[in-house]
């Protein structure tokens, strides 16, 4: 029977004790829900694109072998200051050297030649001429006069018409050589040709350019540096065969460096050019470089991730370092931090504090005399951390920064600890 008694007991102590539970979560629904609240505040916000890059350098030249032979005092190594004029090396050219010999004797005679056609034919050569004709002509008439002698002949049945056919023969191949040396002595008495003379400078003119190309690749035989610059690539060796074009080394500018850095298509909106940047990296140590964009590529490029499940659309940007580059290097990578906007004085509230409904507008909770209530706002910029109100708030709300997943309109809310905390940067 004490038994039955402690059990019934028991039961109305735990009866008990729930009724007290149900009152108590009672009162605290009662009291609000409790919630962290701020005030807005105004202070400078800044949005900034964080990203890496590499060091590279953009003012750099490839030098080449102008001619071909043997690289002969080229001792430059990567890393060697040079400045422009230096020689660097020199090209072996002796085949040159012979060629250009070989020419000039080529010249000599073709001027030769050229200035016997300008002169004419001499005296001697004339009188010549006319006396070829003379001893033409004394031929011809002598084969005219038995050419007619024959016909006589023929006439009175002396001769045979084969004898007759022979002197006509013989007195065509006369008229013939009369006639060449007539023309040969026109010909010498009228003087030079121009054709003669044109063929003949011609010939020379070629020449002359062919001995202009050999003296400029003696010139360019020996290879001097086109600029100040440091040695960044060495492509030949010392005593190495090199056929024109080939290339010898690389030399930079490592006083204008550039930072390159690829931006993910979601900030890009957010470049301009002039753009203030900084700079740092484990090979800075604590320095910090200021840099500034100076260029955005005009189209964008697609690659794949490591992964190679997801694509990155992104814009190259180019950044000029200022201060001290000694510790950077082309080739280094760095990280980039881009300053994209500033706002002096923007009226701002943590990033989580702003909420959206499904038409995409955007509002904040604020508790208003224990009430919860949707204030609509108009958000411009943002970072990481804040989110600059452009209209909906005057700065004097009581903010509802969380838990806000339970809030409902009108619903009693209760801050979790003291006042309202303001939420600068």
């Amino acid at each position: 029977m004490k038994k039955r008694w402690w059990i019934i007991g028991s039961v109305v102590v735990l009866l008990g004790a729930g009724f007290v539970g149900i009152n108590m979560m009672g009162s605290q629904q009662a009291m609000g829900v409790p919630v962290n609240i701020g005030t807005p505040t105004k202070s400078a916000l800044e949005s900034k694109i964080l990203t890496s890059g590499i060091v590279i350098v953009e003012d750099k030249q490839k030098q080449y072998a102008n001619v071909n032979g043997t690289l002969r005092e080229f001792v430059v190594k990567e890393g060697d200051k040079v400045k422009k004029g230096q020689v660097i090396a020199k090209i072996d050219t002796t085949d040159v050297d012979s060629r250009l010999l070989d020419l000039e004797a080529q010249m000599e005679v073709a001027k030769a030649n050229l200035a016997k056609a300008q002169i004419g034919v001499e005296p001697e050569e004339v009188a010549q001429e006319r006396e070829r004709v003379t001893q033409a002509q004394r031929e011809y008439d002598a084969a005219k006069r038995e050419y007619d002698r024959m016909n006589q002949l023929f006439s009175s049945g002396a001769s045979t018409q084969q004898e007759v056919d022979k002197a006509k023969s013989i007195l065509d191949n006369a008229l013939s050589a009369l006639n060449v040396a007539k023309q040969q002595s026109a010909l010498k008495q009228k003087g030079p040709r121009k054709e003669d003379i044109a063929a003949q400078q011609a010939q020379i003119n070629k020449l002359a350019v062919e001995r202009t190309q050999l003296e400029k690749e003696r010139v360019q035989s020996v290879v001097v540096a086109p600029a100040n610059g440091t040695v960044i690539g060495v492509a030949a060796d010392n005593g190495q065969y090199v056929n024109k074009g080939t290339e010898i080394l690389t030399l930079a500018n490592l006083d204008n460096l550039l930072i390159q850095a690829d931006i993910n298509e979601s900030d890009v909106g957010k470049l301009k050019l002039g753009q203030t940047a900084t700079i740092e990296g484990i090979t800075l140590g604590k320095q910090m470089l200021n840099a500034q964009i100076t260029r955005i590529a005009p189209i964008a490029t697609t690659s794949q991730s490591s992964s190679g499940q997801s694509e990155k659309t992104r814009v190259k940007v180019i950044l000029k370092p200022q201060g001290d580059l000694s510790a950077l290097k082309p080739g280094f990578h760095v990280d980039i931090n881009i300053l994209a906007e500033k706002i002096d004085n923007a009226l701002q509230v943590p990033i989580e504090a702003v909420q959206q409904e499904a038409d995409g507008s955007t509002f904040v909770w604020i508790s208003e005399n224990g009430i919860a209530k949707k204030q609509k706002v108009v958000t411009g910029t943002e970072n990481e951390l804040f989110s600059h109100i452009k209209q909906g708030l005057n700065g004097d709300e009581q903010i509802i920064l969380g838990p806000v997943e339970a809030l409902s309109e009108g619903a009693p809310v209760m801050p979790m600890s003291g006042g309202p905390a303001p939420m600068g940067m």
